[in-house]
């Protein structure tokens, strides 16, 4: 069969010189004998006939060729499953593949046969490796009377070069490698061996190919930690770290062939450099909430040195019912590496003016803080902030003054990108501020937990909790943009913006709870159908006084590169008038 594969790769070589029409869709039979279904399955999957049959423009030297790949391609997935000893025929029209002549060919073909023997499995009948590393065992199915499939043995291998590598020894590879197939006692003996080489320490980084962002400033935002262990997931944290500050568009780490003195090991690292400005836009349109445009500018190198200057506009309730138009202007500037690789220094300052059913808001406010990325799931803000704002509301107007101590953590576990399918997220922010002229002290919290289930392969359960409070302070005296309020995009769809509150403002406590039913029907769209809830307290605590409400509707998503598009149609369903009203959400990005 080996003889057969050979003379058939030579011969496909040859097919690529030809060209023909494009031809009908041909008719594939596949038999195996051995295995079951989850196996034939798979070698329909990894087919090339199949894969050939599927493709527009298909000609009869692309089945001539699909054919002739198609030996290697089964007995790869056999040998796979543990088949060592298979038997593969693949014919066109009658004919055994390797026998087709390429100058030859029919205008077309009408029949494909692959019949496939598996023959018997095999079990492992040694299944030795080593040196591992103290602790280490070899994965659970590389053992004797065990399937011997080839990916185990694949697997077995890598997973102790990456245990080394683990423990320092940069350099460990797989040294020694004898497989003895035992056909009549349907036996395979595996010997895997490793040098595991020195341990080392991480040595000079240099840089190559950047032009506009200084070498020292790579360097210390990679951060690879000098004189200590090599760790292959701190390497990982260096490059990820570079292209987290979006002023490359590419970053490779390479390691040195050589070592160093015996114990270190150098390493250099390529980028390639975004364009350092850019600038977009987005909106945003709720039935009563009016229209939301936005947009930024942002330098990704304005100092040389991977700093961010991002300017952003904002005005939003254009044509809405509830207020008038909210503007916001910020600008803010970041530096990363700053005190340690993991920080990002930010200073940002804020004007906006929200025209809010209960209130209109005047506000100038500047931050100054640190993100640090504490692993590649969590991510810490902390900081200091000055707020100046006056608020004209039920009680008339007022100024207020105060200094913030905003602390603010995100753990994200999420699967599956924009449209989550799996794992969770969680984010919440402690903010005391301190009144100065008489303006009252406080806390304000913050907590938004979020779940995904999939329920099979296009089917999502998706579940939000939010809860906010003020301790320390009447909620009457806090300004009324502290205060918490219920009802549209955010928390409860189906309700208008802001229409829960307590008392003639807002209140001290909110709970909120939000399940969707993400529901595919192509590869592009899905069906969503979702139920909000939302409690608004008179003082922080689960047994507070207050009033609560709830929506419920449909949406559609369709995805994009940038995002899924969403539709949401929602309607009240407590109050005076369930289903009384229907609230149309439009935007970018899944709900949440």
């Amino acid at each position: 069969m080996q003889r057969l594969i050979r003379s058939g790769l030579s011969a496909a070589a040859l097919l690529g010189l030809m060209t023909s029409a494009a031809l009908p869709a041909i008719d594939i039979d596949l038999s195996v004998k051995g295995g079951d279904d989850a196996l034939k399955e798979r070698l329909k999957t990894a087919s090339r006939l199949y894969a050939a049959d599927e493709t527009e423009d298909a000609t009869a030297q692309d089945y001539a060729a699909a054919a002739l790949a198609e030996y290697n391609t089964i007995v790869g997935v056999l040998y796979e499953e543990g088949y060592y000893g298979p038997t593969v025929s693949v014919q066109l029209d009658g004919q055994e593949a390797t026998q087709l002549n390429p100058f030859r060919l029919p205008e077309q073909f009408s029949k494909a046969r692959i019949k496939v023997e598996t023959g018997p499995k095999f079990t492992f009948g040694r299944a030795d490796i080593g040196p591992l590393p103290e602790g280490t065992v070899p994965p659970e199915g590389y053992a004797v009377g065990q399937d011997a499939r080839l990916d185990v043995i694949r697997s077995a291998g890598q997973d102790a070069v990456d245990a080394w590598r683990n423990q320092g020894h940069a350099k460990a590879e797989l040294t020694g490698q004898q497989i003895t197939a035992d056909h009549p006692a349907r036996k395979l003996d595996v010997s895997l061996g490793l040098t595991p080489g020195p341990e080392l320490k991480f040595g000079r980084l240099t840089v190559e190919n950047n032009k506009n962002v200084r070498e020292e400033r790579i360097r210390a935002i990679a951060g690879l930690p000098r004189d200590q262990v090599y760790n292959p997931d701190d390497l990982a944290a260096a490059a990820n770290r570079l292209r987290n500050t979006g002023a490359f568009r590419s970053v490779t780490m390479r390691e040195s062939d050589e070592i160093r003195g015996g114990e270190y090991l150098d390493f250099a690292v390529n980028v390639v450099e975004a364009k350092p400005r850019r600038f977009g836009f987005g909106a945003e349109l709720i039935s009563d909430e009016g229209l939301t445009l936005s947009t930024f500018w942002m330098h990704r190198n304005i100092l040389g040195g991977a700093e961010k200057l991002r300017f952003d506009a904002e005005v939003a309730g254009i044509g809405g019912t509830t207020g008038g138009e909210d503007l916001n202007l910020s600008a803010r500037f970041e530096r990363p590496a700053t005190f340690d690789p993991r920080n990002t220094l930010f200073i940002q300052s804020t004007l906006e003016r929200l025209d809010e059913p209960e209130y209109l808001s005047d506000q100038f406010r500047t931050d100054i803080g640190i993100v640090r990325q504490a692993s590649d799931d969590l991510t810490v803000q902390y900081g200091l902030a000055f707020r100046r704002a006056t608020i004209d509301d039920a009680d008339g107007e007022t100024s207020y003054s105060q200094l913030l101590f905003p602390v603010s953590a995100t753990y994200d576990k999420r699967k599956g990108g924009a449209s989550a399918t799996g794992g969770y997220y969680l984010s919440g922010e402690v903010m005391p501020f301190w009144g100065l002229n008489d303006t009252p002290e406080g806390i304000r919290s913050t907590l938004d937990a979020r779940t995904y289930v999939s329920a099979g392969d296009k089917t999502v359960f998706a579940l939000r909790g939010q809860l906010g409070w003020i301790e320390g302070a009447k909620v009457e005296e806090v300004p009324a943009d502290f205060q918490f309020y219920s009802g549209g995009g955010g928390t409860v769809r189906g309700q208008k913006y802001q229409s829960l509150g307590y008392g003639n403002g807002g209140g001290a406590t909110f709970m909120g709870a939000s399940l969707e039913l993400r529901q595919g029907i192509t590869d592009a769209i899905s069906a969503v159908g979702f139920v909000d809830y939302g409690f608004i307290g008179a003082e922080a605590g689960w047994d507070t006084e207050g009033a609560d409400h709830a929506g419920a509707g449909l949406g559609v998503r369709y995805d994009t590169p940038i995002g899924p598009l969403r539709l949401d149609l929602a309607t009240p369903i407590t109050g005076d008038n369930p289903g009384g009203a229907l609230e149309i959400y439009i935007g970018i990005g899944q709900a949440f």
